[in-house]
């Protein structure tokens, strides 16, 4: 998993716009004109993540979605418990297990992962002044305004209150959801991507909640 820091600095008010999303939101989306191959068929569910318990309650969590949309959906740790990443990615170690979930009756494979974490450090200004636009009273302003009284800029008033800088982290969490048909030919398995991001989430249970949701919705 790559952590990536991005530093930015804003103008008070436009860092205040970042402040409490963590509503999650679809950021990429495809299907494939074989998609609808997948829908009347048994689809297990893999969630991939070395933490056994988060593993099970991604996995039930989707598969429970997705059959409250008539999907034959079954979570993988109920079939294979002892499942584990393929590491030696060679083309009989893949047929190996594309042949071990087929003979189980599953074809179609829904993979979920977490795909990156990205961290915002957002410095907010808050008092004094935070523009031009409040300094010369939102006029368009010309060199003569500074020679000649009538044309000249406002006074500036007394500040309410004094100039504080904070800093706030928001914390990005990008997740994938792949569908692929085992039946069709190699090149023509994957038949969809769903990736989705939420920032600063109340939650891990609300991520959960609100990325199979998502997934579900996407089985029109």
């Amino acid at each position: 998993m790559t952590l990536k820091s991005i530093h930015i600095v804003l103008l008070t008010g436009i860092g205040m716009l970042f402040l409490g999303c963590s509503s999650m939101k679809l950021s990429n989306s495809y299907k494939s004109d074989n998609f609808e191959t997948q829908l009347n068929k048994k689809v297990l569910v893999i969630s991939r993540t070395p933490l056994v318990d988060v593993r099970k309650e991604y996995e039930i969590e989707i598969a429970n979605k997705l059959k409250a949309k008539n999907i034959n959906a079954v979570a993988s740790h109920l079939v294979f418990p002892n499942l584990k990443r393929i590491d030696n990615k060679t083309a009989s170690r893949i047929s190996e297990v594309v042949a071990l979930f087929r003979k189980e009756g599953f074809d179609i494979i829904l993979l979920t992962s977490l795909k990156d974490v990205q961290e915002q450090k957002v410095l907010q200004t808050q008092g004094g002044y935070s523009s031009l636009t409040d300094y010369y009273g939102n006029k368009y302003i010309t060199l003569k305004g500074y020679y000649d009284d009538v044309n000249a800029p406002p006074k500036l008033p007394p500040l309410e209150m004094d100039e504080t800088t904070t800093t706030q982290v928001l914390t990005t969490y990008i997740l994938e959801a792949v569908t692929y048909n085992l039946a069709l030919e190699e090149k023509e398995r994957l038949l969809s991507v769903t990736t989705a991001e939420v920032t600063n989430p109340d939650s891990g249970k609300e991520v959960r909640r609100e990325f199979a949701k998502l997934i579900a919705s996407q089985f029109q």
